[in-house]
């Protein structure tokens, strides 16, 4: 698009970031949206959005249509796709919630894979404008009417218990109570202003804020980076596509290892590993090398989605857990940006990225060592509870 239409790559990269300052706007009332009428009429709704907006960007020629197009669908993915999906399933899953995130995203990376080198054949063959509206139909196609027909709020709602429990009452909702994976009761769910006044949940927030600033700023420019490394565009969205293929399997690896260990023990790791990638992208200059990156930045956005979206609910409950993401979610707009906005930035002044990675490095690693102060809240007064 740079090429095509003049633009500096701040102009592109801007548009990310409109659109997470739309989202940061909108987060908490579709949060709220979700737990006052359901997550089946707000993905309804959000997946027509979704779809015009990218079928109207084949005829956004100018910056301004580009960021209002582009700002709109952002919207969507930032807010109202991962806060329903995942809340919905947090809602459905307790023991098993670890993997059942994983398979959510799971599909959110199997679609990334199949887009992205879709997006990729089609530019080479007819152009963006094309690439634009087969997006765009696409998503119309294939994501309006499950979300209609298909979606459940609650295994209560269907006469289930969580983790598919079938109870034969009248009322289910109100006959059986099952602890989650810590003990915690549905009924014993926080509020969002209680979850608010917990240290848990402002460290949560910050870190997402950090690690999205620095995955979405590292990944909205990889592609260029690759460009500018010497890979074809076909190479480079090859080695994007490996990194969604790497997440597609990291989103089930991640769901198993939450089973197992402490959430912010993982999430330390995620960090951890953010930061090497980043620091290992100034090394790259092949394609073998755009591959390991790829790996790594692939197993980093598995752990970023899963991990604290399973820390939220079995933290804070299910009750308001959609009013609860929607605030938190807040924190990982912020992030999502300033980063690519940042990035832009830096390298129209000085042509290059050096100076990024070693700075989003750095923010990584730290934050990987303070996530590990993100314990378990300890209800302190009734008023916290639902």
């Amino acid at each position: 698009m740079s090429e095509e239409l003049g633009w500096s790559r701040t102009v592109i990269s801007g548009a990310v970031s409109a659109g997470a300052l739309a989202a940061l706007v909108l987060s908490p009332a579709i949060g709220w949206a979700i737990d006052r009428y359901g997550t089946r009429p707000v993905m309804v709704v959000s997946m027509v959005v979704l779809g015009v907006s990218m079928t109207s960007l084949a005829w956004a020629t100018e910056p301004l249509t580009f960021y209002l197009a582009y700002g709109t669908a952002r919207v969507v993915f930032h807010t109202s796709a991962p806060i329903g999906a995942s809340t919905v399933v947090s809602r459905w899953f307790i023991k098993k919630r670890g993997r059942a995130i994983g398979v959510i995203f799971l599909f959110g990376a199997i679609g990334g894979l199949v887009f992205t080198m879709q997006a990729a054949l089609i530019i080479d063959h007819f152009g963006t404008k094309v690439a634009w509206s087969t997006l765009g139909l696409l998503v119309l196609g294939v994501s309006v009417l499950p979300s209609l027909l298909l979606v459940a709020e609650r295994p209560e709602d269907i006469g289930l218990l969580p983790d598919g429990q079938a109870v034969g009452v009248a009322n289910p909702a109100t006959a059986v109570q099952i602890p989650d994976r810590n003990g915690m009761m549905a009924d014993d769910s926080w509020s969002l202003r209680g979850a608010m006044g917990t240290k848990a949940f402002w460290v949560l927030f910050f870190m997402g804020m950090a690690m999205f600033c620095v995955n979405t700023g590292t990944n909205v420019h990889i592609g260029a980076y690759y460009r500018d490394q010497g890979l074809t565009l076909t190479l480079a969205a090859v080695a994007i596509s490996f990194s969604w293929f790497v997440s597609a399997f990291g989103s089930i690896v991640w769901g198993w290892v939450l089973e197992k260990v402490e959430a912010r023990y993982a999430y330390s790791l995620v960090l951890m590993i953010l930061g090497t990638s980043t620091l290992y992208l100034l090394t790259v200059d092949s394609v073998s090398g755009a591959f390991v990156a790829a790996a790594l930045i692939g197993s980093v956005s598995a752990g970023s989605q899963v991990i604290p979206t399973l820390m939220y609910a079995d933290y804070f409950g299910r009750n308001s857990l959609g009013k609860i993401r929607g605030i938190s979610e807040t924190g990982v707009l912020i992030g999502q940006s300033t980063g690519p906005l940042f990035a832009g930035l830096v390298f129209d002044l000085n042509g290059s990225y050096s100076f990024v990675f070693m700075l989003f490095g750095g923010i990584a690693i730290t934050c990987g060592l303070i996530v590990l102060t993100a314990t378990r809240p300890v209800r302190r007064h009734p008023m916290y509870l639902n």
